[in-house]
């Protein structure tokens, strides 16, 4: 084999070539893991320190709610700052590779509010193996809280759970029946947009009440006859469990429903409860829901009248027509105290805004972590 033949047979042999190409391409695939691996930690770090921030609001607003003047602006400062820094490093002992840069919180008079801001770095920790020095990544977290649990509540939900409710919540117009897993269950129903809605109000507004101290709340569900009802209580998870137990069936009279929330809420027991505890009188707020309309005209007449004499004596309704027909869309819209109380979703995430919307209003809840 001469010269020429071996330079050619040389340049032609591609045997080593993977090995070549793994150390080329060994830096950007270490780079790529060490980037996911960084991210994931810088994510879960944010996390901690969020869950960390509302945990340590949380426990510096009650301390000043017992012990400070909330008029006198300057002595609430002094004592937010003075507790919120302890509370919230307890609650990151043991959280590694980052570095704690401070925070502010600032004292909102005009709201009772109080929003507070932490300051942390992440320090990447797989960067610097491949000869990075990594970098830093600022995280931070925003709460806000109302320095007062706000007005004492005693709050009723009338909930519509006739048959209509099995169909979608997912189509506009003329409701479809909804489709069966695979488990033959409905799914995606108008009944699973309400207890989903239901719940994320009531999490909401034990968030703003930790103490179980200024809401209270019952429930009745509906078709065309009442379901037993659940008395009004300090424990709004009795509420959820009732929401969350409901099926749907039956034809729809709201009539005898929303007489039984109305005496339940002018019941006198209802202000003394509330008198022992927060020595508040309540605001009364009735949940009004249908997809609907009533089956007997005489539904109608007898619903509106009692949602007259509520309105007369007091009680606050807000009320959601959910996908009804326009008969039930007019019945809801009359009952309801303004034109601000009556929401009418489409679909399931108009279902779920309305609530939430309707929770802030009544209670000004947290706005956690961000």
């Amino acid at each position: 084999m001469n010269i020429i033949e071996m330079i050619s047979k040389f340049f032609h042999n591609k045997r080593g070539n993977v090995v070549i190409t793994f150390s080329l391409a060994f830096i950007p695939i270490m780079l790529s893991v060490g980037a996911a691996i960084d991210y994931s930690r810088s994510a879960n770090l944010h996390s901690r320190i969020a869950r960390a921030t509302d945990a340590a609001l949380l426990a510096t607003v009650s301390n000043i709610m017992n012990e400070v003047d909330l008029d006198d602006i300057d002595a609430v400062n002094k004592q937010l700052k003075e507790d919120f820094e302890p509370f919230f490093l307890a609650n990151m002992y043991d959280a590694e590779d980052y570095d704690y840069n401070g925070f502010e919180i600032t004292y909102v008079p005009g709201t009772l509010g109080v929003n507070v801001k932490v300051f942390a770095d992440y320090n990447a920790v797989v960067f610097p193996v491949v000869g990075l020095e990594g970098w830093k990544t600022d995280v931070f977290a925003a709460a806000k809280v109302r320095l007062k649990a706000g007005d004492a509540i005693s709050m009723f939900l009338v909930l519509d759970r006739s048959g209509s409710m099995n169909s979608s919540a997912k189509t506009k117009g003329k409701s479809k029946k909804s489709k069966k897993d695979k488990k033959g269950k409905k799914s995606d129903t108008k009944m699973d947009s309400l207890q989903t809605a239901v719940n994320g109000m009531i999490t909401d507004l034990k968030a703003a009440d930790p103490e179980e101290k200024y809401i209270r709340m019952g429930a009745v569900a509906y078709s065309n006859g009442m379901w037993p009802h659940l008395n009004t209580n300090w424990d709004l998870d009795e509420a959820n469990a009732y929401v969350q137990n409901m099926n749907a069936g039956g034809s729809t009279d709201s009539s005898d429903a929303i007489n039984k929330a109305y005496t339940q809420l002018m019941q006198a027991t209802e202000q003394s409860e509330h008198l022992n505890k927060n020595g508040q009188e309540p605001r009364l707020v009735l949940i009004f829901m249908t997809d609907g309309d009533n089956s007997d005209p005489s539904g109608d007449t007898s619903t509106i009248n009692t949602c007259n004499s509520a309105k007369a004596h007091g009680v606050e309704i807000y009320t959601v027509a959910f996908k009804a027909p326009k008969k039930g869309e007019e019945l809801l819209s009359n009952c309801a105290s303004s034109a601000s109380h009556y929401f009418e979703p489409q679909n399931n995430d108009e279902m779920i805004e309305a609530f939430k919307s309707i929770g802030d209003n009544v209670a000004e809840s947290l706005v956690l972590s961000q």
